[in-house]
């Protein structure tokens, strides 16, 4: 080491910082020798070549399974197993994507599409007929039915399907309408001389009904009659709701 200014009396102090050591005084048969810790933590790659500092390719690689290939190298970078697209719709704007459990890590896929059918009905013979009402579009019963989407992360869209038929009784000259939810659907009536008994006609609607993730909901029927005259009965009631429902990708 060369003197201070000329001095020959000059020296140097030299300290250790942290993760380094020093050896030796800084004299001729005692030099300084700086060295570096080097972590012993497992999976280190961390190694010194006549160049300095040097991590070989290949040892700070990871292991793969579960359908991942590749050593995670810019020679052997991480690769997954892949099927081809095997539909006709482009798979840029068709696809669903894949996700990462952040509490065990695992990949996860789209949640699977769900349905479920509901079904609700009475049917009987009343003990004491009912007068058709003269006033139109009267309810006279209801019939009500409580679905739930079953899909707990998807709206769902559902086909609700009402059906309704009224027995009537109709003597000589009279007449009702039946229908449900304010709609008319049929008007029956008797022009002859004679009663006609358990005169019919079976009704139904088709309607969509939408459900939010999860929702649970109560759907009510009103059955309806309306339009009587001449002393026309309703003698039984016969009614049914149904509901299908199918998770969907958008609301």
């Amino acid at each position: 080491m060369a003197c201070c200014s000329g001095a020959r009396g000059c020296k140097c102090t030299v300290i250790a910082g942290s993760g380094t050591t020093v050896d030796g005084n800084g004299s001729t048969s005692s030099p300084y020798v700086v060295g570096a810790d080097v972590s012993p933590t497992p999976g280190n790659a961390l190694t010194i070549d006549s160049g300095g500092l040097y991590v070989p390719a290949g040892l700070a690689s990871v292991t793969a399974g579960c359908g991942i290939t590749g050593a995670g190298t810019q020679a052997e970078p991480l690769t997954a197993k892949t099927a081809a697209w095997p539909y006709a719709c482009p798979i840029d704007t068709n696809a669903t994507g894949v996700y990462c459990d952040p509490a065990t890590g695992e990949l996860k896929g789209e949640p699977p599409l769900m349905q479920s059918y509901f079904n609700a009905s009475k049917n009987g013979t009343l003990a004491t007929p009912i007068a058709v009402p003269a006033s139109d579009q009267t309810t006279i019963d209801t019939l009500s039915i409580t679905v739930t989407n079953p899909d707990p992360c998807r709206p769902a869209l559902g086909l609700l399907f009402r059906e309704v038929d009224l027995d009537l009784t109709l003597p000589p000259d009279s007449g009702g309408a039946t229908g449900l939810d304010n709609d008319d659907l049929s008007y029956l009536g008797n022009t002859g001389s004679s009663t006609i008994f358990g005169t019919h006609v079976q009704e139904n609607k088709i309607n969509e009904v939408r459900l939010a993730p999860g929702e649970t909901r109560t759907i009510t029927m009103n059955i309806q009659a309306g339009r009587g005259s001449g002393g026309a009965e309703i003698t039984r009631i016969q009614a049914t709701l149904r509901v299908f429902l199918n998770s969907i990708a958008e609301a």
